[in-house]
This record gives structure tokens, sequence and C-alpha cells, in this order.
């Protein structure tokens, strides 16, 4: 592509306080252009949290700090994941007659605005553990409307489902053309074995005329020790392996970068493997840059 690789990444407690103070320096040098701040939910009511704490306005100073001096120019607010945040934002519609005018959320969303402008853009990460409604596209496509009227650009993060995000896409270029700026696709986890080139061929049926060139962006989860319910295991990749990955995604004009889950991971990767050691160790001292690094290699 003639522009360069957008280089981003996920974050969750790391960028939250009181954990940011002592992380701005690292992230800032790092060299990553992009940060998704995660993971932002709603509850019943409409209160916007982030990790389950509340919000508090204090933070938006050193968010802003990210922003300065460094090579981070966007940082995005990431709503979902594998939580009840857009169950929730589906009972709140469902409640106001399929829509969010006059809810408290369309309310907590424009006060979010007005106390969190380091904030660019709105990240949405659709995930319900307990199911898909039968209306979750129309809801999805509101709450993106929602957002959208208040100016923010969005970016879709999808692991499956295109027929979903697509159909929301098409009716999105209709209400707010341009307002999807990018998808940031899941090639991990619930993602794993996805293929870009199969998603721009579904854009592309949904929207012959649709201009994807450096619009999806693909990505891999970082080392890390996983905790489930099944029991404990070392998961994700090292920063070879990620290189290997991404690079058999690079060379369509459709790639316009990758991004990682999570800086979290590598932050706590050294201290975490004292505690269990890893059998396919990443060696000692891995930091951002590495990273960084494998994702540059990759997508040349």
């Amino acid at each position: 592509m003639s522009t360069p690789f957008n280089i981003a990444v996920y974050a969750e407690g790391a960028v939250c306080p009181p954990n940011l103070t002592a992380n701005i320096a690292a992230i800032q040098s790092a060299g990553w252009n992009t940060l998704m701040v995660s993971l932002f939910q709603v509850d019943a009511s409409g209160n916007i949290s982030i990790n389950g704490k509340p919000l508090d306005t204090a933070w938006n100073a050193q968010l802003q700090q990210l922003k300065t001096g460094g090579t981070i120019t966007k940082l995005l607010a990431t709503f979902g994941g594998w939580d009840s945040a857009f169950a929730n934002i589906q009972s709140i519609y469902d409640k106001n007659n399929n829509s969010f005018e006059g809810t408290a959320l369309q309310a907590n969303a424009a006060a979010f605005q007005k106390d969190f402008p380091a904030f660019d853009m709105i990240d949405m990460d659709v995930e319900y553990p307990n199911g898909q409604p039968a209306n979750a596209q129309a809801c999805f496509i509101a709450f993106c409307e929602m957002w959208a009227a208040l100016g923010y650009g969005i970016t879709f993060c999808p692991y499956t489902d295109p027929g979903f995000w697509t159909g929301a896409l098409s009716a999105l270029e209709q209400s707010y053309p341009g307002a999807v700026k990018w998808w940031n696709l899941q090639c991990y986890a619930g993602g794993g074995g996805n293929n870009p080139t199969d998603w721009n061929t579904a854009i592309q049926k949904a929207l012959p005329s649709f201009n994807t060139d450096g619009y999806i962006m693909v990505s891999d989860w970082t080392r890390f020790w996983d905790v489930e319910e099944w029991g404990s295991l070392w998961n994700g990749d090292c920063p070879a392996a990620v290189q290997t990955l991404i690079s058999g995604f690079a060379g369509p004009a459709y790639i316009g970068g990758a991004f990682l889950w999570t800086i979290d991971q590598i932050l706590d990767y050294e201290a975490t493997t004292q505690q269990h050691p890893d059998p396919n160790s990443c060696g000692s001292n891995v930091v951002q840059a590495d990273y960084i690094n494998a994702l540059k290699a990759g997508l040349e």
C-alpha cells in the first residue's frame, strides 16, 4: 500500500487507573500507531464503565499524554468483548421501542464524549456469550449510529459471522457514509483460521463499489498464561510466531496493518514465567518493540 501500515494494539488494565501512570513512558516510546483501550461495558441502566470500574474524568489527562511525544496518533474506546455489554445494550434498545433515543445510554454517550476527548474513535467488539438475539444486527446498527451522530469514527472488530458485519456496514454507509474507518479482524482465539481474503470478498459482495484498500487489519495474540475453567495453560504467540502468521496475510491492497491482543500480556510475560515456566519460551526481556518489529516484518 502507498501509506504506512497501521501498527495497533489492545490494552486493558495497563492503561487504566492506577496502572497507566507507571506504563505511560513505555507505551509512548514503543512504536504503536493506534491503541484500543479495552474493554468498556454498558450495564442494564445504560451506565458506561471500564473493566468493571466507574469512569473517572481525571483519567482523560493521562490518556491524552499517550498521544503526546510518541508515535500513538489514535486512541479508540473498545466496547464489548466476551461479557454482558451487548446483551445490556440490546435490552435497552428493546425496551425503548427499538431505539436509543432519549435513553440514559444516549445521555451517557454524550457525557463520555465531553469528559474523554482523548478518544478519537469507538471500536466495536460485538460478542454474545449467551447467544445472539434475532434483532441483534438492528440494535448494533442503531448503537453505531448513536456514536456516529456524535461525530465519532467507528471500527469493527469481528471474529465470525461476516453477514452480520457486512449488513451493518451496508446500513451505516447509507445513514453515515464513511463512518466505519476500518475492520480489526480477529485472527486468533475464536477467529483463529480467519482468512482476510474471505472477509474482503464478503465486503465487496455486499458493497461492490466500496473501496477496501487498507481496510482490513490482521492480528494475533501475544504469549500469555491462559486461565480457564477447564485448566490453565500457555497460549498465544511469541514475536517470531506472530511474524510468521502475519506474513501469511501480507501483500493484498486491502491489508491496512496489523494489531495485537494485548499490551498487558506483553508487560506481564516475564513475571508470569517465573510462576509458570513457559515450555515454548519467548526468551527473557521480551518487550513491546519486539512484537512491533514482528508485525512490521510480517507485513513487508
